[in-house]
């Protein structure tokens, strides 16, 4: 047996950038997660990749645009906040 999970997309902006938020509901199946919904981002080449949980698909939406924003990017060869 399969996981059924529901997706919805959230668009964030965070400055001038634009970020597309993949939100996941497990409806049904035999995996286990710590909370209904997650967000996974995959890691680059200034960050790491991460997975939020929550009660909430806003919960996880927040959670992650928080990451995001407070994440050091390299810019010009500089790091930078």
């Amino acid at each position: 047996m399969s996981d059924l999970a529901k997706k919805e997309r959230y668009i964030v902006l965070l400055g001038t950038e634009e970020h597309v938020l993949r939100v996941q509901e497990l409806v049904s199946g035999p995996t286990l997660w710590p909370s209904p919904f997650r967000i996974q981002l995959a890691a680059s080449s200034s960050q790491v990749g991460k997975t939020f949980y929550g009660a909430s698909a806003l919960e996880v939406v927040e959670r992650a645009a928080q990451y995001l924003s407070s994440s050091v990017r390299k810019v010009g060869g500089r790091l930078c906040a």
